[in-house]
């Protein structure tokens, strides 16, 4: 449970960030906060998850398509479409996110919380490395790449985390989280037309996360300008 013990200490530390430091750096800190979706609930979950057995270093290989774990998600993505209420949706994408990380190994899920309080310690780019180092043992799981994009929001490398968000939905283009993020990113680099692109892309995995059709409203002018 280490991810929510933390969750509290890591925002205090990015909004003091922010704080002290110029404008530029305030929005990328900002953002980060705002659009990873929780940073620290992923190694909370991949706390739950883990396997009682000493840490090894060699990768667990992603779920194939029709193991049990591969069906479970793909029966949550369609809930999670349908899902009535915000607070459903939300138990929804809790359950993906536990089962998106059922696969890590216990070295990689050490790696992912010392990330964790390399960004509690304001070390943005220390966790980054070791977001890398996670990903070199296994690349091939999807919300490492997801992770270390939040981690490379944080510090200020927005590039770097378009193209790790690209990585992650490679490997699972069904998750929300990764789509919501992505268009952030891209709004904060003024790519309106990408932005909403990825934008709808998320919507259409998890309508709750835009029920007015605010969000939608404002990212299409921003591509396309005010309608006349």
């Amino acid at each position: 449970m280490v991810g929510l013990a933390l969750t509290g200490k890591l925002i205090m530390m990015i909004m003091h960030k922010a704080r002290s430091l110029g404008p530029r750096r305030n929005g990328f800190l900002f953002l980060g906060l705002s659009t990873a979706l929780s940073i620290t609930a992923v190694p909370a979950a991949w706390a739950d998850t883990a396997p009682k057995t000493q840490p090894t270093p060699l990768a667990a290989p992603a779920p194939a398509a029709g193991t049990g774990t591969a069906k479970q998600i793909a029966l949550l993505v369609k809930q999670l479409a349908q899902a009535p209420t915000p607070e459903e949706a939300h138990t929804l994408q809790e359950r993906l996110e536990a089962l998106r990380a059922a696969h890590l190994s216990p070295t990689t899920q050490l790696l992912v919380r010392r990330a964790e309080k390399d960004l509690i310690s304001e070390k943005p780019d220390d966790a980054v490395d070791d977001m890398g180092d996670a990903l070199a043992l296994q690349p091939d799981q999807a919300i490492l790449w997801r992770t270390r994009a939040q981690m490379r929001l944080v510090a200020g490398n927005l590039k770097g985390a378009v193209a790790d968000l690209g990585e992650a939905l490679m490997r699972d283009a069904e998750d929300a989280q990764s789509w919501s993020l992505l268009a952030s990113v891209e709004e904060h680099l003024n790519d309106g037309q990408a932005a909403l692109k990825a934008w709808q892309k998320a919507t259409a995995l998890n309508p709750m996360l835009d029920r007015s059709h605010k969000r939608s409203d404002s990212l299409r002018i921003k591509a396309f300008g005010q309608p006349t």
